[in-house]
């Protein structure tokens, strides 16, 4: 702290004046609510026009204290907001990385909690192999009808001939068609087009559901830096699979379900591909999965893939799931199987079944709950699937686009669950997904809502199969997600802002508060004017402080201007004036009007102080409130003593010193120098 030294003076023989007339007029009690001013002649003028005023209350400090506690709980939330929201941060990335751990650790050892795991609490689907029936007329019959086992046995892969389907040729853009100067612009137009999906154009999509015998689009592997990457020895093996069964998993996501009930001939001639990025391989390792020599774990064979090309990795479940044709570009069918199931029928007998006895070319699981697009919509806002702008933008383009609100197309069911998709490898199909996928990268990962309007557009592709959901139970175990992607992405969400208020804490500019508590102190000095020159001198040199006196019982005020100086001297450098009004009587001790005023100017700061001269105990030294200020002095708070300290007898003047604390609420405040 910094003390700085000035000096105000009273006039000794009218200071003690206005002393005695506070004592003696302690005792007087009021008559009447009127209170008569008395002033020397030449103020006469101006003060003979103050009315009278009733008497105030006190106000009582409670309420002072009410309002008090509010304001310093503010003030510390506004210094210390940084330092809250960074351990805020730690606490949450604390907390997830705990419940991270325990969950895994339930997962590798159930019997040590009180609680089932997920993998316990689903065990009686797991292996199951009775048949899924339902009642038809009265009768109980299978909802997936297969082959006898000896006929599976015996199934070889059917080869149909060209149909006289539209569409004979799909050609896939990429970047060797010359559009890598397009992508330069992919990385920041707020989509999530990338190098993996190309930068599809509204006027590329529009062309890409006209009907030609060759059709040009966009379908994912644009660019050979767009991610998704695969080993040549991966690559090498999926190019011998001519029908196929696959799932993924990424991100950490679900565990790997044994595929059963599958004769052996399907053994031989089916190939199922399990597709994980490294982070799942890390997670099923830790659990115990390991891939042996052969790549496989039980039946699947393990695909590592490398660099996925989107944040979200539903959205990079949709590559193997839709785009199973460039990824096993000779196979002639394939089934995909979400990795909440484990799938339990033969392949074969399931594309007999599903398929090849229905003349179909598409086959997937209508939705259970809902037929119309527009009611998917309304549930996947609901139920927090996605978020209501993206819904809304994908679904008033299919408005504006005539999708209709129809729950049937071609007497089929619009809506479909997709959890399992059977479909056979042709141009047409192989369009339908591209475009299904197109769809999904550029509104939402909620592939229910694309499906009808896709489907819709491509009015050509009318042989599809939408089997019941019993057939959908029929053909596999639900087990349900066990483990979440999501955890693993909002982790990193939570250490990258716990990495930016990391920053802000040590880099951001904190505001410069005193600490509660902390005076600035500083003294000035009271003295009669002596200067007649000086700025700060009054016109009425020796008549300010008048003697009050009463007119049947009222009562008198004081009104006084004097002098601050720099110090105790009376040639003392002049920095400002005392001005006040005090009612001395003991009735108004607690009154607002007893106020006095230090006003300061010099060329270091200008300002003034309010000091309530409250309870005046009439001493000659007197402790005073400072309930305000101006200027540098603004929103000053604190306390003001006034004490004698020199007495010049020939000039009978008595000079008073002035010692201020002041704390400031804001950081504005100015420090003399």
């Amino acid at each position: 702290q910094t003390f700085y030294s000035f000096t105000l003076s009273f006039s000794r023989n009218q200071f003690q004046r206005s002393l005695s007339i506070l004592n003696n007029f302690k005792t007087t009690m009021f008559n009447n609510n009127s209170v008569s001013i008395s002033v020397s002649d030449d103020e006469s003028n101006d003060l003979n026009r103050i009315r009278a005023r009733t008497r105030r209350k006190r106000k009582k400090l409670s309420h002072r204290t009410t309002y008090e506690l509010p304001r310093h709980v503010l003030r510390l939330f506004v210094r210390y907001w940084v330092v809250l929201v960074f351990l805020l941060a730690v606490m949450l990335l604390v907390f997830e990385s705990t419940r991270i751990g325990i969950k895994s650790s339930v997962l590798k050892n159930p019997d040590s909690s009180g609680k089932e795991s997920p993998s316990k609490k689903n065990e009686g689907n797991l292996n199951r192999l009775d048949p899924t029936t339902k009642v038809i007329g009265g009768v109980r019959q299978r909802c997936l009808k297969l082959l006898p086992p000896e006929e599976l046995e015996n199934l070889d892969i059917l080869e149909r001939k060209d149909s006289g389907t539209p569409v004979k040729r799909v050609v896939y853009l990429t970047d060797a068609d010359g559009l890598m100067g397009e992508m330069k612009a992919v990385r920041g137009n707020g989509t999530r087009f990338n190098l993996f999906t190309g930068n599809q154009t509204f006027a590329e999509r529009e062309n890409s559901f006209q009907v030609r015998e060759t059709v040009s689009l966009h379908c994912g592997f644009f660019n050979e830096n767009g991610g998704f990457r695969i080993s040549d020895k991966d690559k090498r093996f999926m190019q011998t699979c001519e029908v196929v069964v696959s799932t993924c998993a990424f991100g950490g996501g679900d565990n790997l379900y044994e595929p059963i009930g599958m004769s052996k001939a399907s053994s031989q001639k089916v190939c199922y591909v399990a597709f994980w990025d490294e982070v799942t391989l890390a997670t099923q390792e830790a659990e115990g999965h390991k891939i042996d020599e052969n790549d496989h774990i039980g039946k699947w064979r393990i695909v590592i893939v490398k660099d996925l090309p989107f944040t979200d990795q539903r959205l990079n479940g949709k590559i193997p799931k839709m785009l199973a044709h460039r990824l096993f570009p000779d196979a002639k069918y394939s089934i995909w199987v979400d990795s909440k199931s484990q799938f339990r029928r033969d392949p074969l007998g399931v594309l007999d079944a599903l398929l090849w006895r229905t003349n179909s070319v598409l086959a997937i699981s209508e939705h259970g709950a809902r037929s119309s697009v527009y009611d998917e919509a309304n549930a996947v806002v609901k139920k927090h699937k996605a978020t209501p702008e993206e819904v809304e933008v994908q679904i008033n383009q299919y408005r504006h686009d005539k999708l209709p609100e129809d729950k049937r197309f071609n007497g089929k069911k619009a809506l479909s669950e997709a959890s399992v998709i059977v479909r056979e490898h042709t141009p047409l199909t192989n369009l339908f997904m591209c475009l299904w996928f197109n769809e999904v990268v550029r509104f939402t990962s909620r592939d229910q809502l694309s499906f009808p309007y896709v489907l819709w557009r491509l009015k050509v592709l009318k042989n599809i199969n939408m089997f019941p959901v019993c057939t959908r139970k029929d053909l596999v175990n639900s087990i349900g997600h066990v483990r979440k992607a999501k955890p693993i992405i909002f982790l990193i969400a939570v250490a990258t802002a716990f990495l930016v208020v990391l920053l802000l804490a040590l880099f951001s500019p904190v505001p410069d508060y005193d600490p509660p508590g902390s005076f600035f102190s500083f003294s000035l000095y009271v003295q009669q004017t002596h200067t007649p020159s000086s700025s700060y001198s009054s016109r009425r040199s020796s008549q300010h402080i008048a003697q009050p006196h009463s007119h049947g019982g009222g009562k008198g005020a004081l009104i006084f201007r004097r002098t601050l100086t720099e110090g105790p001297e009376n040639n003392s450098r002049i920095v400002g004036k005392a001005e006040g009004f005090i009612i001395p009587h003991e009735d108004f001790a607690n009154s607002d009007f007893n106020v006095i005023y230090l006003t300061l100017e010099t060329p270091e700061y200008t300002g003034s102080v309010s000091i309530r001269s409250r309870d005046m105990a009439h001493k000659l030294k007197e402790v005073m409130e400072v309930v305000g200020g101006t200027g540098a002095f603004a929103f000053a708070r604190g306390i003001a003593m006034f004490n004698e300290i020199d007495d010049h007898e020939e000039e009978a003047v008595t000079t008073y010193r002035v010692k201020l604390l002041l704390r400031f609420p804001h950081t504005s405040h100015v420090d003399p120098q």
